[in-house]
């Protein structure tokens, strides 16, 4: 690193930010010591801004630290960024980009069959109904123009990993969102939300809608005529409905008027499990299994080995007309852009729809829709 960039970083207490790399990429204390440097500039001191400034357009190995700083950051703000479709769905992986198939082995049946002695076991039944799962690739690119550079407008640099983890994290609840409902009007989706499946109704969010809903979920039975354990069933609004289902299952309380007479009873909804769902746009709600469950209603599919978001820089930088590739911090050939691109590998899909309800949350009392 030059003299007046060393000294510069050294007058805010930093190491020697030009220390040899590591023979199998940057030691710990020089992307500390980037970090802070970065730090201290974003956070408004103009030495530290200058000193960075300066060490982007002459100093190879800052670069490679930002880097691999930029790197972090995306990781950390990744992490930290709450989502929602884990409060509704199962992760799980897949090997590749093609559909892997979940084939319900439960089938009609919620018992093991009897094996008399001397007897073969006898084979599993087997739904009919088989769920895909497959993920998709998604990403975009940004452009640090040079005139940015020029113009010490490093906020553009740092808001890189913030926006890309952000939207990864966005685009893992948007691609799990629409496997149940439409993320532009939270219409149920009547690809999953059908009468086949006997799972869509039509009735407004209201406390004896919910119960109705409830009951007929726990009372389903299989092909011997036992009945089937749905596991702990909750259920899911968008913000629409936030303080309506607050309401109903918040209440210990409830008065009802019979014959003129009031009566003050326990609410059988008080700790119902509900969540809300912040990018559930409408007034459609719904009832499903909580993801631990054993037959989860929803998937959120990652790729293996490729689950979290990948930042990269372009190298499109050519050649110096006197010897010698140009650094990265150069800019494009064509623009002299510096472009940062991310990639994200992710998708969601419906998975059993047996102990699913879905309304549209119009009407009054809860009807099947269609079956």
């Amino acid at each position: 690193m030059p003299n007046h960039i060393k000294a510069l970083a050294e007058s805010f207490g930093i190491a020697d930010l030009a220390a040899p790399l590591q023979r199998l990429g940057l030691s710990e204390s020089e992307i500390d010591d980037t970090a802070r440097l970065l730090s201290l500039a974003w956070g408004g001191n103009d030495r530290a801004r200058v000193a960075v400034n300066e060490a982007l357009t002459t100093s190879d190995l800052f670069v490679s630290a930002s880097g691999e700083v930029f790197d972090r950051a995306l990781m950390a703000e990744y992490e930290r960024m709450p989502v929602q479709w884990s409060k509704i769905s199962s992760r799980t992986t897949v090997n590749d980009f093609r559909p892997k198939k979940l084939v319900d082995l439960i089938g009609g049946r919620g018992v093991l069959a009897r094996v008399p002695e001397h007897s073969n076991y006898p084979e599993a039944s087997q739904s009919s109904a088989e769920s895909e799962i497959k993920v998709e690739k998604y990403g975009e690119q940004y452009g640090y123009t040079y005139e940015a550079r020029k113009n010490d407008r490093l906020n553009e640099l740092q808001r890189i990993p913030s926006g890309f983890a952000a939207k990864a994290r966005a685009t893992e609840d948007y691609a799990t969102l629409s496997a149940v409902a439409n993320p532009l009007t939270g219409a149920p989706s009547t690809a999953f939300f059908k009468p086949a499946n006997r799972n869509i109704y039509t009735g407004a969010l209201t406390a004896d809608n919910v119960q109705a809903g409830l009951t007929a979920l726990s009372t389903q039975r299989d092909s011997d005529g036992n009945l089937l354990y749905p596991g702990e069933l909750q259920v899911v609004v968008g913000p629409a409905l936030r303080f309506t289902a607050t309401r109903i299952f918040g209440a210990q309380q409830i008065r009802t008027t019979t014959g003129g007479v009031e009566v003050v009873e326990a609410n059988p909804l008080a700790g119902q499990a509900f969540t809300v769902m912040d990018n559930l746009p409408g007034s459609a709600w719904f009832i499903m299994p909580k993801p631990t469950a054993a037959r989860p209603a929803l998937f959120t599919a990652f790729l293996a080995g490729e689950e979290t978001p990948d930042l990269r820089v372009k190298k499109d930088q050519g050649a110096s007309t006197s010897g010698g590739d140009l650094p990265v911090e150069a800019g494009s050939f064509d623009d002299d852009t510096i472009y940062w691109r991310v990639r994200h590998i992710t998708g969601g899909a419906a998975g059993d729809p047996r102990f699913t309800l879905a309304s549209d949350g119009t009407g009054t009392a809860l009807t099947k829709a269609g079956w």
